[in-house]
């Protein structure tokens, strides 16, 4: 196997608060975690804007790392401001200033490129060289782009975590987003050696958007899961949910991931004169959230609704034991870590019927339930408080599953033996060349 060159760019470029506990953002950590850990020639690196180029570093892991888990290992004040490199479409004025502030910009990041001690980071030469990716489509266009206007052309193995911007509610509520989505999927897609997918249905959503004419003709696409392990983290543990039993939603928004269907089904217990559990909402805040939680018509709840801001790996693991069970109504998912944890850790799960990554995380482990039917949830929400032999038995059932469900090491895995596959052929050097 040739040396792999993992990008941490994903941390490197989004290293505040709000993205750091992001999915894809811990999926970057936690495989990276797991490579540094393993017997191969691995090498991490980040992408600079500044310089157009690729540097290599050495990465914090486990309590040497503020993630807990794996970081670049560069301080904050070095983080570049990000500018587009590509665009879906042509727009003269845009395109005619576009050079000047990306001079600007690039000024700016050098400036801050000058936080990072001496000898800290190795330039590296990325022409030929084994990339594995699995950030965000967005920063790897950007950084494709920069790399090719110096001629530079990495054998790019990127995993994708989903095409849901693709769908048709999308493209109506934000045509601008899903067009530059569609443009970066494009051009990942045109530079891949090989596509991993992190799920089956993923996979398949790929193949689908690519006949339809959203995407290019993909590489070879290989599905390498993620995985249902939280890993255990020493951060400390300040942000904590009611003593109560709970509904715990992770991440939870209104629109796809269905916060609606989660507060209708405690209205509905309510009305019915059945006990509403406390609801905590783990995640980043959000304005539209507070505001369709302050309609008139949940009044009756609202008192029962906790948020628990941006919660770290230690903080999210006590709120996941703690809870009566994890809520995931998502009308759609690439994934779904947080039903993962929850079973990994035996906590009942309650995710949307019909949502395909849902059934392959949730196994025959999780209970279905209509996203479009709140009473169906507090149907299952009324069973999980009001029998708790049923309740214990469940979460001994789950408990049990733990030997079968996925872990870190099993996604580094397999991501290596794709990575093998992969690189068993010469280049594709016409691909690149396009």
């Amino acid at each position: 196997m040739p040396t792999i060159f993992y990008d941490l760019s994903e941390q490197f470029l989004s290293s505040g608060l709000k993205l750091k506990y992001y999915g894809i953002a811990r999926t970057v950590m936690d495989v990276g975690h797991e490579l540094a850990r393993m017997p191969v020639d691995v090498r991490f690196v980040v992408y600079s804007p500044a310089h157009e180029a690729f540097f290599e570093v050495t990465p914090r892991l486990g309590a040497d790392s503020p993630t807990g888990i794996l970081d670049p290992g560069l301080p904050d004040a070095a983080t570049p401001y990000r500018i587009r490199n590509s665009f879906p479409a042509a727009h003269g004025l845009r395109d005619a200033l576009h050079p000047l502030v990306r001079r600007a910009v690039r000024a700016i990041n050098l400036r801050r490129w000058r936080h990072i001690p001496e000898g800290l980071v190795r330039k590296v030469d990325m022409q030929g060289q084994v990339l594995v990716s699995l950030g965000r489509p967005k920063l790897m266009a950007d950084y494709l782009t920069g790399l090719a206007r110096h001629g530079v052309y990495p054998r790019l193995i990127p995993l994708l975590h989903d095409m849901i911007p693709l769908h048709e509610f999308a493209l109506s509520s934000s045509p601008g987003f899903t067009s530059t989505f569609c443009h970066d999927n494009a051009v990942v897609l045109a530079r891949a050696e090989m596509l991993l997918a992190n799920s089956a249905f993923t996979r398949g959503e790929i193949l689908k958007m690519c006949d339809a004419g959203y995407l290019p003709p993909p590489p070879p696409i290989r599905t390498v899961p993620l995985c249902h392990e939280l890993r255990v983290t020493d951060e400390p543990v300040s942000k904590t949910g009611p003593t109560e039993p709970y509904i715990l939603c992770v991440g939870i928004q209104r629109g796809r991931k269905n916060l609606e269907c989660v507060v209708e089904a405690l209205l509905a217990l309510h009305d019915q004169g059945r006990p509403v559990p406390p609801l905590v909402l783990a995640g980043a805040p959000r304005k539209r959230t507070e505001s369709y939680l302050n309609e008139a018509r949940f009044a009756p709840i609202r008192d029962r609704v906790h948020h628990v801001i941006n919660p770290n790996e230690a903080e999210l693991r006590a709120l996941y034991e703690g809870a009566l069970a994890l809520a995931m109504p998502s009308r759609m998912e690439g994934w779904g870590l947080p039903l993962a944890e929850a079973l990994w850790l035996g906590t009942p799960g309650l995710a949307a019927e019909g949502n395909a990554a849902l059934h392959e995380v949730g196994l025959d482990l999780a209970q279905y339930f209509d996203a479009e039917d709140p009473c169906a949830l507090a149907r299952l929400i009324d069973d999980l408080q009001s029998d708790p032999a049923a309740r214990a038995a469940l979460k001994a059932r789950i408990r049990a599953a733990r030997p079968r469900l996925r872990r870190w090491r099993d996604v580094a895995e397999d991501l290596l033996a794709a990575v093998t596959c992969a690189t068993a052929s010469a280049p594709h050097h016409q691909r690149a060349a396009e």
